[in-house]
């Protein structure tokens, strides 16, 4: 009898373990969510934003590299969605499954739902990488092609010489014409 007592504060103690567990992995599933949702839509929207801050646009090459990075982070952005949206359908369907007492399909249906689940994460989180590895590379390139090339400065007007400089400003020599003194009446 003391063995079966010890057998089950062993399970009990294994069930607690298994259940902080279960919590850990829930609390670490929101947070990859917020995370990939904060991360896409920040990212966009400083690049977009402040694109000129970061690239001159008329020197800019390989644009098509920044296009790319923020098409990705969008795409992110509505793939998590789409995760957050297919997860609370699949859960509804899971608890009308429950409630009907069709605990075969629970089993045969719970595992199938988590992978689509999970594909959806790991494509918004390959478009995540995709998109600021993309970003980064855009400004990199682009930073060190202004450092090779840089922007010819506009004309400007000639500096005065150094004798105008001491004499301050002067009159304009007058017209070789003179007007004539008999105004036309």
């Amino acid at each position: 009898m003391g063995k079966k007592k010890d057998e089950k504060g062993i399970e009990n103690e294994w069930l607690e373990f298994s259940k902080s567990v279960y919590e850990i992995k829930s609390k670490s599933q929101d947070d990859f969510e917020k995370y990939i949702n904060l991360i896409a839509s920040g990212g966009l929207g400083l690049t977009i934003a402040f694109f000129d801050k970061i690239v001159q646009i008329d020197i800019a090459i390989h644009l098509w590299i920044i296009v790319v990075g923020w098409f990705s982070l969008a795409f992110t952005l509505l793939m998590n969605l789409l995760s957050h949206y297919k997860s609370v359908k699949f859960s509804e369907l899971t608890i009308s499954e429950i409630n009907n007492k069709d605990y075969d399909a629970v089993f045969e249906n719970v595992e199938r739902r988590n992978r689509k689940i999970n594909r959806f994460n790991f494509i918004s989180l390959a478009s995540l990488i995709t998109g600021v590895l993309s970003i980064i590379l855009f400004v990199i390139i682009n930073i060190y092609n202004m450092n090779n090339n840089p922007k010819p400065t506009p004309n400007q007007q000639p500096k005065p010489s150094t004798e105008e400089k001491n004499r301050g400003r002067t009159t304009p020599q007058p017209p070789q014409v003179r007007p004539s003194t008999n105004p036309k009446k």
